[in-house]
Order: structure tokens, then sequence, then C-alpha cells
């Protein structure tokens, strides 16, 4: 199942698609993922945390509530290896919760060194997501600053 996006980012802000009203991202849900739940051994995930995950994300569906989900590096991110089983265990998760409309996107984590490898990845089935940054110095117009 595939979602139409229901917003979009400008001038690292974001929008509904259906008035172009600014939304404040402040009233977004903030769901902390950390990867050792995610990810139980390597290329190993935790279907029962993920499943549980989709029910509290629908419950949001229903509720209309909004939320971005918060990738934790609670493991070493030192090596291609590592950051390749990082992102593959986000895209992992993003796959369990596909047909979630609560899901605005994900926070970009700092520890990564090339975002832009998270994003691309997540973005050959999800290119409705929207990803999130607290860095100030982003030049990435499709991030949001918040």
């Amino acid at each position: 199942m595939k979602l139409e996006p229901l917003f979009y980012s400008k001038d690292n802000k974001l929008y509904k698609i259906a008035d172009n009203s600014l939304v404040d991202t402040t009233s977004l849900k903030r769901i902390e993922i950390k990867w050792s739940t995610v990810e139980l051994e390597e290329e190993s995930y935790n279907e029962e945390y993920l499943a549980n995950l989709r029910d509290q994300l629908k419950s949001y569906d229903e509720s209309g509530i909004f939320a971005v989900l918060v990738p934790l590096v609670d493991k070493p991110l030192e090596s291609p290896e590592e950051t390749e089983l990082f992102i593959a265990a986000f895209n992992h998760t993003a796959r369990r919760v596909k047909d979630c409309v609560s899901v605005v996107g994900f926070e970009l984590p700092s520890e990564l060194k090339s975002t832009q490898d998270f994003m691309d990845t997540l973005a050959i089935k999800h290119a409705q997501y929207i990803y999130f940054s607290k860095d100030k110095q982003t030049s990435n117009e499709s991030i949001v600053l918040y």
C-alpha cells in the first residue's frame, strides 16, 4: 500500500498539502525508537515491538494525531557496515508502519555521517516521508528544522 503525502516541506518548514497551511511542528508526537529495540541481532528484527508500534500509530490515525519517528543510535555507528545495518533497521521499521497515515516522517540522527543515504533508502518505498533535523546548518530544503 502506497500512501499519498499529506505534507510537504519548503524553506525548512512543514505545510499541509490540502490547504498549504503551515504546521506547528511542536504539535507532532515524537516517538523515540532505539536501534537496539528494532534490531535485536544483526539483521534480526523485533517484530513484536514493530507490531505494537504499528498498533499505536493506527490509533493515532483514528484520532487525527501525527507523529515523527525518532531513531536513537544506542549501538556503535562508526563503520560503513554499521551504518548500513542502522539504515536497514529503520527501513524495515518504515515497511512495518507503511500504512500508518499518522507517520509524517523521520528525524535524522545527528550521528549519521551522511543523512542523504538514510533518506534515499527510505524514499525508494516511502516517498511520502518528510525528514526533520535540529541541525540549523542544513542546506537541504527537503528537511524541516525544528
